[in-house]
């Protein structure tokens, strides 16, 4: 039997966990409606005063602070299920009290942390578009454009993909190897901050991910954990493919949370870098974005198109392909399914919204143009 003090905290607390999550969520839609106060308020007002604060936390150790917490994590789940099912077990006549009590700490645990995930990082999903805040206008745009787009973006990659080292393979190389070219990704950040100067001020440089051999056969190339605000890598990628995952996760720690925004803020990052390993590996990557959205267009346009890429640069395209296949399975289409059900519950349109940069190339091309 209870007593009355006793009581009354189970019954905040269960109260507390009934409404946590369902008011963050209310939060998080009621702020998709004011994308102006978002941008003024958190997106340049909390935002960078937080991710400053844990990024220097942060970059204090060499290690990846999210992948110890999330190994801690998982320990703390085995040991909490073992506890639960023991529990189970042993008390008979007191498994609907101790099933009720579980509930309640999973629903606290579940509202709190994506309470936390909004305020550090999460909200800037409801911020301004980066269109607009470049002054960008996006619009639909006519086949000529995405031709002209595709044809100069392939052009570049062929150029800048000249002199590069190499593999045995013939594949493109990082010559000090990926861990150095991480370090080597901040670099261009300055010249970005020089156009945007609103943007946050963290400097972290992405880390190598230990779990790069699990997140290559889930064909994830790398990612950002906001709580720890830690841009990680897939080292395990084609080398050419490095330098563009590490800009885009970068981009992600600047406050662009939209993938098909991240991916063009990553792109303008490998294109104002001093390197050009990274120069390349954004054309690179873009001009496979523009050739993949003109063939949904006009294939017969696009294999065109695919055959002036250069000897080089098709090394590089078979190198990924072979990389594709061999982590291929089960395990990547179960990421991916994941990973799509999280863009659309953050207003996204699944993983299609990472080929949409097109859109933001399209209009920087008519700016420029202009």
């Amino acid at each position: 039997m209870l007593g009355p003090a006793r009581t009354r905290r189970l019954r905040s607390r269960t109260l507390a966990a009934l409404l946590l999550l369902p008011l963050a969520i209310a939060i998080q839609a009621l702020c998709a409606h004011f994308p102006d106060a978002v941008e003024a308020l958190y997106a340049r007002g909390v935002f960078p005063t937080l991710v400053a604060v844990v990024a220097w936390a942060s970059s204090c150790f060499q290690f990846s602070v999210a992948e110890l917490g999330l190994a801690v994590l998982c320990f703390a789940l085995a040991w909490g299920l073992a506890w639960f099912v023991r529990a189970l077990l042993r008390g008979k006549g007191r498994r609907a009290h101790i099933l009720g009590r579980a509930t309640v700490v999973l629903l606290l645990v579940a509202g709190g942390s994506y309470v936390l995930f909004l305020l550090v990082w999460g909200l800037n999903y409801q911020r301004l578009t980066f269109g607009r805040l470049a002054g960008l206008p996006v619009r639909p745009s006519e086949k000529k454009e995405l031709v002209a787009l595709t044809a100069d973006l392939i052009d570049a990659a062929n150029r800048l993909r000249e002199g590069l080292p190499e593999d045995a393979r013939g594949a493109m190389r990082l010559a000090d190897g990926p861990h150095a070219a991480l370090a080597r990704t901040v670099l261009a950040v300055p010249a970005l901050r020089s156009r945007y100067p609103w943007l946050p001020r963290p400097e972290i440089h992405p880390k190598p991910a230990w779990t790069s051999p699990l997140l290559a056969r889930l064909g994830i190339g790398g990612f950002y954990f906001p709580l720890t605000a830690e841009p990680h890598i897939d080292v395990e990628l084609p080398d050419s493919e490095i330098p563009f995952c590490a800009s885009h996760e970068v981009a992600h720690e600047l406050g662009f949370a939209r993938e098909d925004e991240a991916n063009y803020v990553g792109y303008l990052l490998c294109r104002l870098h001093p390197d050009a390993d990274f120069k390349y590996s954004g054309a690179y990557l873009a001009g496979r974005q523009a050739l993949a959205a003109l063939a949904s267009v006009d294939r017969s346009e696009a294999r065109a198109l695919d055959s002036r890429r250069s000897l080089a640069v098709r090394r590089d395209v078979a190198a990924l392909a072979a990389w594709l296949a061999r982590y291929n399975g089960p395990a990547m289409k179960a990421a991916q399914r994941v990973n799509d059900a999280y863009l659309r519950s953050q207003g996204q349109e699944g993983v299609r919204s990472y080929g949409r940069m097109i859109d933001l190339l399209l209009a920087e091309r008519r700016a420029q143009s202009n």
